[in-house]
């Protein structure tokens, strides 16, 4: 004869004072739901560096114009980042003159970041002090850290002038140009009024750049803020869409390795002439960012 149990009546008497730590009534744990478990997921770090001149020139409406902007530009970053379940966006802040200061001690995450006026402006526009530092942080041991690794920074320099230290900023800018993660960067650069009209700062900011397309000229404080807000959020998007490195004592392994070449055949024949070798285009070392159709001179001349 078969015996039916029902389980919810049945005594399981002193089980539970056995000290196993199993509760009879315990209920199974409910399955996490799918946006927590995307929300919990490790994000890479995007990094955007604003690199702001605040040499004396730069004071009243230029560096007003800077404030609005990147003060501005953080609320749409926030929401690029919530729209992108891969990407942590951080910003991070250098200022200089005659010397540089991180006026971010480590990159903030965009989410909670909190932009501070820069009020004080003085002193020369030493270009080189800027990219010794930039030279300095760019590195996985340091501003660009993450434990999911990174995306390729953006790099977007302000000036209103021409480098003062125009015998030393050179040797600076050749050993930041020895950084990986500086030559796998989108880079911009903007000149502002008398930089605009400067040739020596456009050309430096070509040597920059490495991309002529992306040097920008704000001939007012209006396209100024405009191209801060345009450059920095079409940049982020670029960035993103294009990949990540991840982080290790390298970042960039940009090493070829050749195979050396067998032995020639001997031949009595008179050779022919080799085939032209078809040489590929180097690449911008800055990616092109897309927005070359936006007429600045009149688009924002209000």
């Amino acid at each position: 004869m078969a015996v039916n149990f029902d389980l919810d009546s049945f005594d399981f008497g002193d089980f539970d004072s056995l000290e196993t730590g199993v509760e009879v009534q315990q209920q199974p744990t409910p399955t996490p739901d799918v946006a927590n478990i995307v929300t919990n997921l490790k994000k890479r770090a995007m990094v955007v560096f604003f690199v702001v001149d605040i040499s004396g020139s730069m004071r009243g409406a230029r560096i007003g114009a800077v404030n609005d902007a990147i003060r501005n530009v953080i609320p749409e970053l926030r929401k690029r980042e919530k729209g992108n379940t891969a990407a942590e966006i951080r910003v991070a802040v250098l200022e200089f003159s005659t010397r540089a200061n991180w006026r971010t001690a480590f990159p903030e995450p965009v989410a909670t970041y909190q932009y501070n006026d820069i009020e004080q402006v003085y002193g020369g526009t030493n270009y080189g002090t800027a990219f010794a530092a930039l030279n300095e942080k760019l590195s996985n041991r340091q501003f660009l850290s993450s434990t999911a690794g990174a995306y390729t920074p953006l790099i977007i320099f302000m000036t209103d002038g021409k480098p003062s230290d125009m015998g030393l900023y050179p040797d600076e800018l050749a050993q930041l140009k020895q950084n990986k993660w500086f030559k796998y960067s989108t880079r911009a650069g903007i000149a502002i009024e008398e930089g605009a009209l400067s040739p020596e700062c456009k050309r430096v900011l070509l040597e920059f750049t490495e991309n002529e397309d992306n040097i920008y000229e704000a001939k007012n404080t209006v396209i100024l803020a405009k191209q801060i807000e345009l450059v920095t959020l079409t940049g982020v998007d670029l960035v993103t869409q294009q990949g990540s490195i991840q982080n290790s004592s390298a970042p960039v392994d940009t090493t070829v390795t050749h195979t050396p070449p067998s032995a020639p055949k001997v031949s009595l024949e008179r050779p022919s002439a080799p085939p032209p070798v078809e040489q590929p285009a180097p690449a911008a070392a800055s990616p092109t960012l897309p927005i070359a159709d936006i007429d600045w001179e009149n688009d924002f001349n209000f």
